[in-house]
Order: structure tokens, then sequence, then C-alpha cells
């Protein structure tokens, strides 16, 4: 295993449920294989849990190291007590909403835990809570939790003067009930339009199942797809992530109709790339290779040259974007001094963003 390009092919054969187990017994043999690599790749896409369940559920789980056994389990025993109180909580949260008439679907892994989307819970690692309120509820929203023990966490001044997505974070302490923080989002994606995304869209063919409010199929796959390419810049790095290509491939063996997302660019591109590795999306999408695919395999061979080129294109998506907020700290005196005040967090920032890998 000489590079990462091999290293994603393997994680993603086990994950995948085309692979078979004599395709992955004989490698998974090898005193060569790297482990390790394995490891720490999957740490960073969040699919370490899902890396185990599926080496379980293909009775494989015999050819690993027994310290690698025993870290693994110990990760996704954790992991499973972790989303048994999160949906705990998300119980508790519908259960507030529905009593005070707040119109809301629960979102993104919330949404997918909570629907029964996989086998063990303990597959999906989970940050937040997100959960899309209608605009005429929003603030309702907000503050009936305030009220109920949430406490709001800052977001950066910009907030203040530029929409965003989700109202201020909502943390919590840690009880039986509650681990996670919650976003109240007014709408999926700051500038992105899609018509089938829109929060009427989402609301109008919503599902009510197990007395909790989730977005359709196709919303999800839609917003799962998309939050990859859009919100964690998936496109600008033309790359993929194995937790939400995972996602993806369970979504898409209850859906009928990918072909017609294929004919979107920003869907497209998203099937070709994570299609380079998973013959589950591959065959349910035509997703082909192309120019830009192969250039990402080269760049999984020289990760120095990935790093560097990754960098490139960060500066360049935000040198317009800091443009604007510069013309904007020149033609605003309430916005300069804004960023005056706060200027120790701003620097912190926007060094955050330039040296982020």
């Amino acid at each position: 295993m000489n590079n990462s390009a091999s290293t994603f092919q393997y994680i993603a054969d086990i994950l995948s449920f085309k692979t078979t187990n004599k395709q992955l017994e004989p490698l998974l043999k090898e005193p060569s294989f790297n482990w390790e690599a394995i490891v720490k790749e999957a740490s960073q896409h969040y699919v370490i849990p899902t890396i185990y369940c599926r080496l379980k559920a293909k009775q494989l789980l015999h050819l690993l190291p027994e310290d690698l056994i025993s870290y693994l389990e110990y990760i996704t025993d954790e992991n499973r007590k972790r989303n048994t109180v999160i949906l705990a909580q998300i119980a508790e949260l519908s259960q507030l909403f529905q009593f005070h008439n707040i119109q809301h679907v629960f979102l993104k892994g919330a949404a997918l835990l909570a629907s029964g989307t996989y086998k063990d819970i303990s597959e999906r690692m989970i940050g937040d809570i997100d959960i899309l309120v209608q605009p005429i509820h929003l603030m309702q929203a907000y503050n009936l939790l305030l009220q109920n023990g949430y406490k709001s966490r800052a977001m950066t001044l910009g907030s203040d003067f530029f929409e965003h997505k989700h109202l201020p974070r909502l943390e919590t302490t840690v009880t039986d009930t509650r681990i996670a923080a919650v976003e109240i989002h007014r709408k999926l994606f700051v500038s992105y339009k899609n018509q089938d995304l829109e929060p009427k869209s989402i609301f109008n063919e919503q599902r009510y199942k197990g007395s909790l409010y989730l977005p359709s199929l196709k919303h999800l796959l839609m917003h799962n797809i998309l939050n990859h390419q859009i919100n964690d810049y998936g496109s600008l790095y033309n790359n993929i992530n194995f937790r939400s290509a995972y996602d993806t491939i369970l979504l898409l063996q209850n859906y009928s109709q990918p072909n017609k997302l294929y004919q979107f660019n920003l869907f497209k591109r998203y099937f070709d790339f994570t299609g380079l590795f998973f013959e589950d999306i591959k065959t349910l999408t035509n997703a082909k290779s192309n120019i830009y695919t192969h250039f990402y395999l080269f760049k999984l061979r020289h990760r120095k040259f990935q790093k560097n080129w990754n960098k490139l294109l960060r500066i360049g998506y935000f040198i317009p974007i800091l443009s604007n907020r510069f013309w904007l700290f020149l033609s605003n005196k309430r916005y300069r001094k804004a960023i005056i005040t706060d200027k120790k967090r701003v620097f912190t920032h926007l060094m955050s963003i330039l040296k982020k890998k």
C-alpha cells in the first residue's frame, strides 16, 4: 500500500456492499497490509465505527490484529452509547417542538439515524443535531431551546452583517438525554439555489416516522450530496468523503431515480468521484472516469502536491470573499468598528482558513 489511492480503495472495498468476502479476504490476510494507514484515513473521514461494523457484517474481523479489533470495538461501542443518547435528545426536541406547534424537520445525520438508515446505530458518527424550522417559527424555536437549558454560542461577527444558513449554535450540558449541540436552520445553503431544496419543498414532502418529522428520501439524498459538495467544499477540492459516500450508498439502495440527479453538474461530479472507488455508486448512476477523476487519483498518489494544490484552491476561493469584505470594511462604519473591536478573533479565523489542510 504505497499511496493514498490504494488506501482509499481498500476503505471503499470494506464499506462497499458490492465487494465480496472472497475479494477482500486475500488482501486483508497479507502481512504487509497497512492497517495504520486505513485507521488514519478512516479517522479523518469519521468512519472508524463504520469500518468495524462492515468488517463484522462481512465476518472478516478475525483477520485483524487483536489490538486493532479491541480499538475498533471500543470506538464503536462508545459511538453506540453516544447515538443512543442523541436519539433520546432528538425525541425530546421533537416532543417539545410539536407541543408548541413549531413546524420542523430533522436534517443530515440526525435524520438518517432517526429514520433507521443503519442496521447498527453505531455505524454513523454524528456531531450536531440539525433542524430545519419554518421561517415563521424560527425565533420561537430558538428562544424555546434557550428557555429549556440550551445556551447560545457566539458566531463570528459576520453573522451581524451576512445571513447564515442557521442561527447561532446552541450547546447544552451533557446529561442522560442530552449530548449534542443543536443548530436551528432557516435554510440548507447560504447562496446555492435549488428549488427542490428550498424549505417550502422540504416541508411539503416531509415524512412523519416514529413520531418524528423527517425529510423525504429524495431530499435526504440530495442534501447529503450537496452538503459535501458545497458546505464541505467537495466541489472546490474535487474530493470525496467516506462518511458521505456511505450514506449515499445506503440511500441509493431505496431511491429509484439516481440518473435524474446525474443530469446536474454538482451531482454528476459527486457520482463520478465516488464512483472511482465504489462499484455501488458507479453501477447505479453510470458514473464515468474523466480527466478530473484521473487528476484526483494523481493527487492521492502525491499527497504533498495535493496539499499545496488545495492551498492554492483555498486562497483562490477566498480572495473574492476577502475583497468584498475589505470593501465593506472601507464603506461601512459599523462593520469597520466591529472588525477593529474583534480584530484578534478575526485574525485567528483568517489564519485558520489559510492553514487548513
